[in-house]
């Protein structure tokens, strides 16, 4: 699903479930769209047939918090988190910086995410308007049940959080992956995060300032053995499926 407002973003989702299902997720999905932070003006659901042959089965990263009371707090933690997973300061940087400012040269957000030289810092998406959209991640329904009411203990349970793993847990389990940093353009949503193999998905809140439409994700990979359209490839068309959840850790000050 993808719901605009005069051509700009404003909500997405996705789901990868079994035919029987359609009818209930399909309103779900509406529903979803009609509650976002402007009302739209455009709704788009497509479907696509998967075979279950061709559905890889993974477990969702590790979940920690990290409470940071501003903005720069919380770019000094991820900024820490990045460096401690080999990503240069350069790149950093530079995410940061596409990130506050708009991805595009416009300045504008993107429906997808940057992919970024986790050395160099250079973007290497072929369209830097559009970006890398990862599609084709879901949870088994015991799964996303386990997890949800995990999150719920723990205070922390939001429907972008369980959006979020899925993607970074797809995301974080290729090779060519070091680590991703993303917060959401929904002005009243402030929480981003950064996801690695190492650190897992940390959570950090005031990332952005309220009310700021900027957003977007930043994936920074290896070069090394990178084959970018093999793992676009990945991102946009491998179907995964969550159906082991990682450990989940009470929020840290």
């Amino acid at each position: 699903m993808r719901a605009s407002l005069r051509k700009a973003h404003v909500s997405g989702a996705e789901r990868l479930i079994d035919v029987s299902c359609l009818k209930e997720v399909l309103e779900e999905m509406i529903r979803r769209a009609l509650a976002s932070y402007a009302p739209p003006d455009e709704i788009h659901i497509s479907a696509d047939a998967v075979l279950p042959d061709s559905i890889t089965c993974i477990r969702s990263l590790d979940v920690k918090t990290r409470t940071s009371s501003t903005m720069d707090e919380a770019h000094r933690i991820a900024k820490e988190i990045l460096g401690a997973n080999g990503i240069s300061s350069v790149a950093v940087e530079n995410a940061l910086r596409l990130l506050r400012s708009g991805p595009t040269p416009e300045g504008t957000n993107m429906r997808g995410a940057m992919i970024i030289d986790a050395l160099t810092g250079e973007r290497m998406e072929p369209d830097i308007r559009r970006g890398v959209r990862v599609s084709r991640i879901d949870y088994t329904e015991e799964a996303r049940i386990l997890l949800k009411n995990r999150l719920n203990e723990l205070g922390i349970y939001h429907e972008r959080v369980m959006d979020a793993l899925a993607i970074a847990s797809k995301v974080i389990h290729r090779n060519e992956t070091v680590a991703e940093l993303c917060w959401s353009d929904s002005p009243d949503y402030t929480t981003g995060y950064v996801a690695s193999k190492g650190s897992g998905y940390v959570r950090l809140s005031s990332i952005k300032e309220e009310g700021s439409l900027r957003g977007g994700r930043a994936f920074f990979v290896d070069v090394k053995d990178l084959h970018l359209g093999s793992y676009i490839h990945y991102l946009e068309r491998q179907p995964v499926i969550i159906d082991r959840i990682g450990d989940i850790s009470e929020p840290l000050a």
